[in-house]
């Protein structure tokens, strides 16, 4: 038996020519030094202030990086939480929590990262059942596929244009580009869906690819599959700060995320950074 989270969400519309937006939000790292909290504020606010704008939690929300950690040095700690080093996950979560308070009616869902899920394992405390306990969003754990189903409210007996995404917090952070599109494309030939996210990786990369396939009248047809590492919101290179990322020269990368963009009556999905 093969195990993986589903979701499901149905939205009406009732344009000819309307355009539907899902941004990936993840890899925050709220408690490191490093966090852009200035650009996830902006972002939190850009979805805020336009309804056609959905978003998926990737993971990474939190650093969770506790002084028993082997990965913990006091310099890369934000100032404002050395003083509650014995509680600094749940301040974290606090911060999360009012950061994303605006947009949670339009969280599409979850995912865990390898950051939460430590701090799971290690301290008993599951941050996003904490989350879900605030907010009742479809925690998508690991991975999970999701149909996002757009129906126009306007036309009676009409198809819906039905949008699969596969998507996981991942755990692949080579450092050339190549390989990480292989591994995009990897998927492809693991699990059917028309969107693939990954995160992880603390980059922004997209691709999309065409593939042939027979359709219900017997007409082979293009299909396209489009692809993406959904950025961060993490510095890695500052000026008087020695990050893990520094230590371990990784590729420098900027914060930020990608977007995806669908026309359901077009039946088009375009993604862009």
């Amino acid at each position: 038996m093969i195990f993986l989270e589903t979701n499901k969400k149905i939205i009406e519309f009732n344009s000819t020519n309307e355009w539907f937006h899902i941004i990936p939000l993840g890899d925050f790292h709220i408690g490191n030094i490093g966090f852009d909290r200035s650009k996830l504020e902006k972002t939190v606010k850009y979805i805020e202030e336009h309804d056609n704008i959905y978003w998926l939690g990737m993971g990474d929300f939190l650093d969770c990086i506790t002084y028993i950690d082997k990965r913990f040095d006091p310099t890369t700690v934000e100032k404002k939480y050395l003083s509650y080093l014995d509680n600094v996950v749940q301040i974290q979560l606090v911060d999360l929590l009012d950061i994303l308070h605006p947009i949670m009616s339009k969280c599409l869902g979850m995912h865990r990262g390898n950051h939460e899920e430590k701090i799971r394992k290690t301290h008993m405390f599951d941050i996003m059942k904490e989350i879900q306990n605030e907010y009742a969003v479809p925690m998508l754990q690991d991975s999970a596929f999701s149909r996002i189903i757009f129906r126009n409210s306007n036309i009676r007996n009409k198809d819906a244009f039905a949008v699969t995404i596969f998507s996981a917090h991942g755990n692949v952070s080579g450092r050339k580009d190549g390989g990480k599109i292989n591994r995009l494309t990897d998927l492809i030939g693991m699990f059917d869906a028309d969107i693939y996210l990954l995160a992880h990786s603390h980059v922004k990369l997209t691709t999309t690819k065409d593939i042939l396939r027979l359709n219900r009248i017997g007409r082979v047809v293009p299909e396209k599959k489009v692809m993406a590492y959904t950025g961060c919101f993490l510095n890695g290179y500052m000026e008087g700060v020695s990050s893990y990322i520094e230590k371990g020269m990784f590729p420098p990368s900027t914060t930020g995320v990608v977007k995806l963009s669908i026309n359901p009556e077009r039946r088009d999905i375009h993604i862009s950074q």
